[in-house]
């Protein structure tokens, strides 16, 4: 089913290592799909809570460590079936640059409209000691001017 596949993907539930995923009910193929992350995470758990297996032996049908099943379970514990998603990786913010930098390149910009992010980077670096990437100061005005629109 590649719509299911895609649909997973864009989603951020699909499992990338659904070979690993040995339980009986995921070879079957009608219902419990393998590739479905939140899926293998809840079966896993429920595995374990209806006494059907041990940790170690859920977290090796289902794809996991058993760190792994430990991890699952707190987040469930703590937040039902939700918690269960993946989460997106990395940072959500460009955390290096500043509330200050962020003035500077605005100040900067004012004066200077025509600057790339590269003579605009170094400014800031020299006049204030901040430095970041130089996309870093790209991706800041790009976003400005989205949102000037």
């Amino acid at each position: 089913m590649p719509e299911k596949t895609e649909i997973l993907k864009g989603n951020g539930t699909y499992n990338k290592d659904s070979g690993s995923v040995t339980a009986t009910e995921f070879q079957a193929g009608i219902f419990f799909d393998p590739n479905d992350i939140v899926q293998v995470k809840y079966e896993m758990l429920r595995s374990v809570a209806r006494s059907e297996m041990t940790v170690s032996q859920a977290a090796d049908r289902y794809g996991f460590s058993r760190q792994g099943f430990y991890i699952n379970k707190a987040a469930f514990d703590e937040g039902g079936i939700a918690a269960l998603i993946p989460k997106k990786t990395g940072p959500k913010n460009p955390h290096k640059l500043t509330d200050e930098g962020k003035r500077f390149i605005d100040a900067y910009t004012a004066v200077h409209p025509d600057a790339n992010s590269r003579k605009i980077n170094e400014a800031m670096a020299e006049a204030t000691g901040i430095s970041v990437h130089d996309r870093t100061v790209g991706r800041y005005l790009s976003k400005k001017r989205m949102g000037s629109r």
